[in-house]
């Protein structure tokens, strides 16, 4: 347990200004103050400076704990230290989980406790959020392990989303045609099996890169579950709404 407190303490150690700048420009967002929309204040422009630093400095930090710790390269300073590959992606999944799910988290619900109007009030809204970050993080954090720098990493992340989104569309045309009032009455139970799948295929590719090291295991993972993705955004719930 040392050894894995170490490598994140090495982690926030080597990215304490990029932590500082996301934390900093995230807190911004949440503590914004209420104010007329469409103002084009200063304040405006400031917070889309933050918002638009949280999304890129958080693709880079997420990127760069998996690929300055690369899991299957051989010059990758960590083979050369008495730790297993177990306790160093132990390591980077704690640390992700604690920077952009835990703390997202903790905040939101600090503020919810806070607020007279809580924008949160169900524990399963809670873990409708959980589900989004974790789904973002750990597909992205698998594009990274599959990768070696964060170009190519959010290449490969935009290319299997929009690969899946395509797939959905072919897939669409082999699909009963809904009404939008029949789409209305679909419960979010898509979402959770959508998010829940990728979630699942992305742990399974950043585990099979730091365990095993087999990119083509990591292949077939990724066409699995973006045909599981696809399938399930265009078919669940079609039958569902016969049922009972």
């Amino acid at each position: 347990m040392n050894l894995i407190l170490h490598i994140i303490k090495k982690d926030i150690l080597r990215l304490r200004w990029a932590l500082l700048i996301w934390t900093a420009s995230y807190l911004a967002l949440l503590l914004q103050p209420q104010r007329r929309l469409g103002a084009n204040t200063v304040w405006d422009y400031l917070l889309f400076t933050a918002g638009l630093m949280v999304v890129v400095v958080g693709i880079g930090v997420v990127a760069d704990i998996i690929q300055a710790d690369h899991p299957t390269r051989d010059d990758a300073h960590w083979r050369t230290l008495p730790m297993s590959s177990r306790r160093v992606v132990t390591a980077k999944l704690l640390l992700l989980g604690s920077l952009f799910v835990g703390l997202p988290l903790v905040t939101v619900w600090l503020g919810n406790c806070l607020s007279e109007r809580p924008a949160m009030r169900e524990l399963s809204e809670y873990g409708m959020l959980a589900l989004v970050l974790a789904n973002f993080v750990l597909s992205l954090a698998a594009a990274a392990a599959c990768t070696r720098t964060v170009v190519h990493c959010l290449m490969l992340w935009l290319g299997l989303s929009l690969g899946t989104m395509a797939l959905a569309g072919v897939l669409s045309r082999f699909a009963q045609v809904l009404s939008p009032h029949a789409l209305f009455r679909m419960p979010l139970d898509k979402v959770q099996v959508i998010t829940t799948l990728s979630i699942l295929v992305g742990l399974a590719v950043i585990l099979n890169q730091y365990l095993r090291r087999k990119l083509g295991t990591s292949v077939v993972l990724y066409l699995f579950g973006a045909v599981g993705v696809a399938c399930a955004g265009v078919f669940w719930g079609y039958f569902y709404l016969y049922q009972g």
